[in-house]
């Protein structure tokens, strides 16, 4: 019977999707949070204009000779007041009483009228009804608390706006820490795997060599291990922080072009335009020449081992630029985005490692940058490594 295939949901490829879900939740959880904390205001603020109107109410009761009612309760009606800012005003515009105002808002004449213009802009006055010829209006504006209540879903959400960035960059921060982890103790091993056999292969060459086999089978052999030396070096030096020293970038990068230029394909014309002075770096030569042969190869896959690859360097400031150009076959913005990543790769036959590990080792182990420069679907890429200088 057929096993079903697990389904296994691949975090990273699909970042940005679930990067807009968690956006598109808290803004449906943001929307919501306002939306109720509006109806809630709406009726809190009717509440309001209600007990504005019994106070009104109450002072026409007050100043009618003629009521008949509990002037005790009247009173605690008026005095019940306690929290919504009111102000009584004659038909004159004379302010006759105030209650509820801040220090800042009757401090001066000056605040009074002020407060008063704030009350007239928030909501029509309620009239009271001292005689059949007299009247005086009480305006109003919100209570400290209702004004509490409109500021506080958007501080709360905005507090958890803040939480969610710091938790994410956390995240972030934790899984490339663990990456980086990854990487190099996979790298570091594979340099010890390669130790035994290297070992054992220098000691045949050499056996070789005792027993007069054609020298130039042992040179040949003894350049493949060499070249595996290397390589193990390479792995065994990612995520260290020593073996750096000053070094000629531009002397560096022309060893390296004539170790390579003898192993491009024949119709890759190879051009090097290296600044007219020596510049010096902080580096490895030997991660900053795997990352120079990695790009160098990247272009030749590029170029489908037919077209120019130009490399220029140049000083800028107190930083030096060398851009590797090819006229293979151009990558679009989306593409652009993507080569960096870990796994990623257009090849039949590859990891999607190269490009990844250069980048590491230029930001990491060098504090530089390796970017796509420019890039034209069809014409061709320029890779831009910038290193500071010493």
């Amino acid at each position: 019977m057929a096993m079903k295939k697990a389904f296994r949901w691949d975090l990273y490829r699909y970042k940005r999707t679930w990067k807009g879900a968690i956006l598109l939740v808290a803004g449906l959880i943001g929307v919501m949070t306002l939306v109720y904390t509006e109806q809630f205001t709406s009726q809190w603020r009717a509440e309001e204009e209600a007990r504005v109107q019994l106070w009104a109410d109450a002072l026409e009761a007050v100043a009618n000779p003629n009521y008949q009612g509990d002037l005790s309760f009247v009173s605690r009606v008026l005095e019940g007041n306690t929290s919504i800012p009111v102000m009584l005003v004659d038909k004159g515009g004379t302010i006759m009483a105030f209650r509820n105002l801040s220090e800042n808002e009757a401090a001066t004449t000056e605040d009074l009228e002020s407060t008063l213009r704030q009350m007239k802009a928030f909501a029509a006055p309620v009239e009271v009804k001292l005689s059949s010829t007299e009247s005086q209006y009480v305006y109003r504006s919100e209570s400290r608390v209702l004004q509490r209540l409109h500021l506080y879903p958007r501080f709360l959400l905005a507090i958890i706006g803040l939480f969610m960035v710091l938790a994410y960059v956390a995240f972030s921060q934790a899984r490339r820490a663990e990456q980086d982890r990854v990487w190099t103790g996979m790298a570091r091993e594979t340099a010890h795997q390669l130790g035994t056999p290297l070992t054992a292969l220098m000691g045949w060459v050499a056996l070789l060599r005792d027993q007069k086999v054609a020298e130039d089978i042992v040179l040949e052999m003894e350049k493949d291990v060499e070249r595996l030396q290397m390589i193990a070096d390479r792995f065994s030096k990612m995520g260290s922080e020593g073996g750096m020293e000053r070094m000629n970038l531009s002397a560096l990068v022309t060893h390296q072009l004539s170790y390579l230029s003898k192993r491009l394909p024949t119709q890759v014309k190879l051009i090097w335009r290296p600044e007219g002075e020596a510049l010096y770096v902080q580096g490895s030569a030997v991660l900053l020449g795997w990352v120079l042969e990695n790009l160098v190869r990247n272009a030749v896959d590029a170029m489908e081992g037919k077209g120019t690859l130009t490399l220029v360097m140049e000083r800028r400031g107190k930083e030096v630029l060398l851009d590797v150009t090819d006229t293979g076959k151009g990558m679009g913005a989306a593409l652009q985005k993507m080569v960096f990543r870990p796994g990623y790769t257009t090849k039949a036959r590859g990891w999607g490692l190269g490009l990844a590990l250069a980048k590491r080792i230029v930001v990491e182990n060098h504090k530089g940058l390796l970017v796509v420069y420019k890039s034209t679907p069809g014409t061709g890429t320029t890779f831009r490594l910038t290193l500071p200088l010493l």
